[in-house]
């Protein structure tokens, strides 16, 4: 079993109370091998893992839900990533960002900025977004915004109304699942979702979007909100590794797959390709054997997906490391992982 020393890695974490638990998945072309360790709930009674888990995948939602949403935009010639922001949303207030630059975290928006929450309504938000300063020019860094990641979404939405049903569309009917979504609770799934933090304000968020920024625009944005279970995942990350296909439906077009593999920030402080990824940047927490070609993001709850175009497989690790609080070691954690799970895979070849 390729998982088996991986697997390792998350047992000590777990039996050393250093995390709750992890379901995790290796994924090849035509092969998927998943494994789990640990607890979904520790508050306020423990509760055991099984493999239908939901996860609140955080920031993964980016590169899962919103990227591939603006990809289909794209391809149905809606927009292209030239596209100026600013003859979508008259209200963007500057003139020379286009889909591109957000997509690529290089747009000159802040990172983040903790006044948002300060804003009680999705319009209060909205108009907190647009009033943002630039903090650099336009393409000199990529500063990882979510603000950047909502205007996306709105984006989006401009076009088809609701970002739940277009994703729907374009992504889990042809995934064959249903459980990639947003809002569980309110579908009545909070019982199959992993806790995420215990906070004084929130009590155990459980079912309900961890993020801040998603919470406040009632749980669907472009920068957070999905919560999925492994198999989904795995199904996405198949479909990537198909060239946009998987079992026979079309997700995205091969030439959209293949702008994936390049690097569209040479020279500037991380290497992210379109839609967010970050693309071989050995400065991340995906480990020390990580592919020249290769995808990797993560989500601040404990999720993680790295896909390797050069060996033809994906790695998934989906932990509430956040759960019942802040205090984790996933870097760490990611690291060590994802390394005994490669070493595996390449001595499984041999």
């Amino acid at each position: 079993m390729i998982l088996n020393r991986g697997k390792e890695i998350i047992k000590r974490y777990v039996d050393n109370n250093e995390l709750p638990g992890a379901v995790f998945a290796y994924v090849e072309r035509d092969y998927v091998e998943k494994d789990l360790y640990g607890y979904k709930s520790l508050l306020p009674v423990k509760e055991k893992l099984n493999f239908d888990t939901l996860y609140d995948i955080a920031s993964l939602s980016k590169v899962v839900a919103t990227s591939t949403m603006v990809f289909k935009l794209v391809e149905e010639g809606l927009i292209s990533f030239k596209t100026k922001v600013r003859s979508i949303l008259p209200e963007y207030p500057f003139e020379d960002v286009i889909v591109r630059d957000l997509l690529t975290h290089v747009s000159g928006i802040a990172g983040d900025d903790k006044d948002y929450k300060k804003c009680k309504t999705e319009e209060q938000l909205w108009q907190f977004i647009m009033n943002l300063p630039r903090i650099y020019d336009k393409g000199t860094k990529c500063v990882y915004s979510c603000f950047g990641y909502i205007i996306l979404g709105k984006i989006i939405e401009h076009y088809k109304g609701s970002l739940e049903k277009y994703l729907d569309e374009t992504l889990c009917e042809p995934l064959g699942t249903s459980n990639i979504m947003y809002c569980p609770q309110k579908k009545g799934r909070e019982s199959d979702c992993a806790a995420t933090e215990v906070t004084e304000a929130r009590g155990i968020i459980k079912g309900v979007v961890h993020d801040g920024k998603c919470n406040i625009m009632n749980g669907v944005a472009g920068n957070a909100g999905i919560f999925a279970d492994i198999d989904s995942l795995t199904r996405y990350v198949q479909m990537i590794l198909n060239d946009g296909v998987y079992n026979g439906n079309t997700v995205l077009k091969k030439s959209t797959v293949q702008l994936l593999k390049k690097v569209y920030t040479p020279g500037l402080n991380e290497m992210r390709t379109i839609g967010g990824w970050l693309a071989g940047d050995l400065n991340q927490s995906d480990g020390d054997y990580v592919s020249e070609h290769s995808l990797y993001h993560t989500g601040f709850t404990g999720t993680s997906i790295y896909i390797d175009f050069d060996r033809g497989c994906g790695i998934i690790l989906l932990a509430n490391a956040v759960h019942p609080s802040r205090v984790h070691k996933m870097i760490e954690i990611r690291n060590l992982f994802h390394n005994q799970v490669l070493i595996a895979a390449d001595e499984s070849k041999i």
